[in-house]
């Protein structure tokens, strides 16, 4: 356990994501959705860069996303420490942003738009919910549910492990 859990006091991300984590990724559609085709499994990745710059022009995060097929999604996207526990999250792929709140067990996004790739060039905008739980020090456990036109499409249960 680090001290913030045992305190109370939020996590510090830079602690958290010092060595980079990885692991399966899985997607559940609604019934509806199974006949087109977007993978059910993935490999995700996540790191950072940058740490000492959170307070001020904001850190790097890197996220990989591997489909089964080999083909390889890579986001960037810049978080900037704007107070104890407060997070503010940009990428060029999600507009508007989004700000993250971090608690001694784990952190949650304020629902945010993603374009997403979906099919060669096409992306769509998904308003995702995304709350991650730290389950122990190695394990992480992510859910984003998506919606398009308010529409849920899909939940993704990411089960990170640090490297």
């Amino acid at each position: 356990m680090t001290s913030a859990e045992t305190d109370g006091a939020p996590l510090d991300l830079r602690e958290v994501f010092a060595r980079p984590w990885s692991g399966r990724a899985t997607i559940r559609r609604p019934w509806w959705l199974r006949w087109f085709p977007v993978a059910s499994d993935l490999h995700f990745r996540t790191r950072i860069s940058d740490a000492h710059l959170a307070e001020t022009t904001g850190l790097t995060v890197h996220d990989t996303t591997t489909f089964p097929n080999g083909r390889v999604w890579e986001r960037t996207m810049t978080a900037r420490l704007v107070a104890p526990g407060r997070w503010q999250i940009t990428a060029d792929d999600m507009p508007g942003g989004a700000e993250q709140t971090v608690d001694a067990h784990g952190f949650a996004f304020t629902p945010y738009t993603i374009l997403a790739p979906v099919l060669g060039p096409l992306r769509l905008p998904l308003r995702c919910t995304d709350e991650i739980e730290l389950l122990d020090e190695r394990t992480m456990l992510d859910t984003l549910e998506m919606r398009f036109l308010g529409v849920r499409v899909g939940t993704m249960t990411m089960r990170l492990e640090r490297e």
